[in-house]
């Protein structure tokens, strides 16, 4: 018997990530199809028309739709892969969701953070569609972390909880993304040979490919607002409240979210600092890891990628794994005592080296994520 397709509502185009939401999907492979796209309306100028400017950023966003993309000015609608999506143009703030007869098993709001945060825009959103879910991190709502769905928690301090009357979600940030897609490789390996197992500190260094969002010159000493030609600039990541919300016992740092002009992959250093004891009473190795993350890597393709070899990030510009996983022994490092603890047991460390893409890869993340949360009976997230 052929499976349903759920109707997805897709709220922004405006950035990369609802541009590469759109067309990634492929509703046959995906379980679902986001038919119905609402964004604001483009000032196009006298020569171009709004749809022609919306074609214009889907196609430089991601190149490789060109030869599968038309719009229709009649219908005002843009034609993928022969799957027709209907445009509309309204600002999300003050738009009149009864005028959308229509009804969609999920929304996703890609819009921007600001909305996201706003409770009230995103309850909106439940008028039209049985679950609502951001592409960012937000506190305020459940998260439901992609690479995380279907993991044994046991080692995890938050715990999953069942879902009652919530129907907002948020999915985490794109480097939220690629470091629970670490953390999953890490959990895997972990729940496979230990019946101890005790994080005590996290750390996170980010080199993230710029976005939209920089400036063309100076505005302020903001890193946002500097200007991203040649200019290295600090900034921060949504990915530590996720490390908070997982593990509100540990310490975690995101040190720094150094922002640059480059495509995307950007680059992520993840240490782990914990303590443990196996059920074989053996020591962990890097063997371990490496076996584990193998099985992970081909029952969960989505969910991360190893590589021997150093290669740059350009050579992974079109994987749609959450995370990149350098496996060589140069790049990934398990060392067993770091120091002694009061508790006669020793504190290790690991350090994964990753690339994560923070466009086509968290795109793949979500639309696996929403797929396999709308197909599950037992629902479960993380408060």
């Amino acid at each position: 018997m052929k499976k349903k397709i759920k109707k997805v509502l897709l709220a922004g185009l405006g950035a990369e990530i609802g541009s590469m939401l759109l067309t990634m999907n492929k509703p046959e492979k995906d379980g679902l199809v986001f038919d119905t796209a609402i964004t604001r309306p483009i000032n196009s100028g006298k020569n171009h028309t709004q749809l022609e400017s919306l074609y214009a950023r889907l196609v430089l966003n991601d190149p490789t739709i060109l030869p599968y993309l038309k719009i229709n000015e009649k219908k005002q609608t843009l034609k993928i892969r022969n799957r027709e999506v209907k445009i509309i143009w309204a600002d999300i703030t003050k738009f009149n969701f009864k005028k959308i007869k229509k009804r969609f098993d999920a929304s996703i709001i890609a819009t921007s953070k600001k909305h996201i945060n706003n409770e009230k825009i995103m309850k909106k959103f439940l008028r039209i569609s049985k679950f609502v879910f951001g592409v960012a991190e937000c506190s305020a709502f459940p998260a439901i972390y992609p690479c995380l769905i279907g993991i044994n928690d046991k080692f995890i301090q938050n715990k999953l909880r069942n879902i009652k009357s919530e129907r907002i979600f948020v999915f985490g940030s794109c480097q939220s993304n690629g470091w629970t897609s670490q953390l999953r490789a890490i959990l895997d390996t972990i729940n496979s040979f230990c019946k101890k197992f005790e994080l005590h500190n996290i750390e996170l260094d980010i080199v993230h490919p710029d976005t939209p969002t920089g400036r063309l010159g100076t505005k302020s000493v903001e890193p946002r607002e500097q200007d991203p030609r040649n200019n290295f600039r600090p900034s921060f990541s949504q990915a530590n409240i996720s490390m908070k919300r997982l593990f509100p016992n540990s310490e975690s740092i995101n040190t720094v979210s150094l922002r640059t002009l480059i495509t995307p992959p950007g680059y992520q250093i993840s240490r782990f600092f914990f303590t443990y004891k196996t059920l074989s009473g053996k020591k962990l190795n890097y063997q371990s890891f490496i076996n584990i993350l193998k099985k992970t890597e081909k029952k969960f393709p989505y969910i991360l990628k190893l590589t021997d070899l150093p290669l740059g990030s350009r050579a992974f510009e079109n994987t749609d794994a959450a995370s990149v996983i350098l496996s060589n022994k140069k790049y990934f490092t398990f060392k067993e005592k770091i120091l002694s603890t009061n508790k006669n047991l020793n504190l290790s460390e690991i350090i994964l080296q990753a690339y994560v893409h923070n466009t086509r890869g968290y795109c793949r993340s979500v639309i696996s994520g929403l797929n396999q949360f709308l197909l599950l009976k037992n629902k479960k997230a993380f408060f």
